[in-house]
């Protein structure tokens, strides 16, 4: 049987469109990341501190009165966890994104605002004196929904159990935090109560790609307390906390009704 140059064409054109989409279904190949966010693909991570971390820690911080009673066997044991994809915001939730949200819905703004409107300069600072109520009312107008803390964490750290975003070490040229570099710090110093841009600190990067997770401001998650149903675990450190909140696995539950000058939040979406 004869083919015809036109039908020849015909059939490579449909082989080659078959091979196309063989290669990128089987590659996995993912959606471009909603803006704003980057993606954790599904998979297992090591999540938690080891009996050998705790320990450390403890010889470390517990001679400090503002550690002595943080429980620091809370983070034990150091164990697999297995999460779907999801996304998660790059930064924390900016004063500029929560304006529009306060503005379309008519939510109360934080209590260091006025007339609606975030202090001058402050644009790109973390969104602070709200509670958990508050985050996740503005979670669902941005049509996501707060990290459960095994979200928070696996993003924080990545899948082999490293203690900060960028390895095992404290860096204080990396993050935010009390004992970090000064420039990283200054502006929250000088303006307490309105934290720092966020992406400030250079190094403080998720393998994810996430910014802040160490440092900056501490972020609130959707997981209730085991015992306390009104308190929620927070998770990250902030400005004025020593390095041992800015271990991926440190966390701590706090009531749900409380509003501070060092508690922000950053949002997730499912990965379709």
């Amino acid at each position: 049987m004869k083919v015809s140059v036109k039908q020849a064409a015909g059939v490579a054109f449909f082989l080659l469109f078959l091979a196309y989409h063989h290669t990128a279904y089987s590659s996995g190949a993912a959606k471009p990341a909603p803006e704003g966010m980057v993606l954790v693909p599904a998979g297992e991570f090591l999540m938690g501190s080891s009996k050998q971390e705790v320990e450390a820690v403890k010889q470390e911080f517990k001679g400090r009165a503002l550690y002595k009673d943080y429980p620091f066997e809370a983070e034990m044991p150091k164990r697999k966890v297995s999460l779907k994809a999801f996304y998660i915001d790059t930064f924390e939730v900016t004063n500029r994104k929560y304006m529009e949200f306060v503005k379309e819905t008519g939510h109360a703004s934080p209590q260091t605002w006025s007339n609606n409107s975030y202090p001058a300069d402050c644009a790109e600072n973390p969104v602070l004196f709200v509670n958990l109520g508050d985050a996740q009312a503005y979670a669902k107008w941005a049509h996501k929904r707060l990290p459960t803390e095994e979200e928070w964490e696996k993003a924080a750290r990545g899948t082999d159990g490293r203690v900060f975003p960028w390895g095992n070490k404290f860096d204080p040229s990396m993050a935010a935090t009390a004992d970090s570099n000064y420039e990283f710090i200054q502006h929250a110093v000088c303006k307490v109560g309105t934290g720092n841009k966020v992406g400030l600190a250079p190094g403080d990067i998720s393998p994810y790609g996430a910014h802040d997770m160490a440092g900056n401001s501490r972020e609130w998650t959707s997981t209730l307390d085991s015992v306390h149903k009104d308190m929620a675990v927070i998770k990250g450190a902030s400005w004025v906390d020593l390095n041992i909140t800015a271990r991926a696995a440190y966390r701590e539950s706090v009531p749900i009704e409380s509003r501070s000058h060092i508690i922000s939040f950053r949002c997730v979406k499912d990965a379709e």
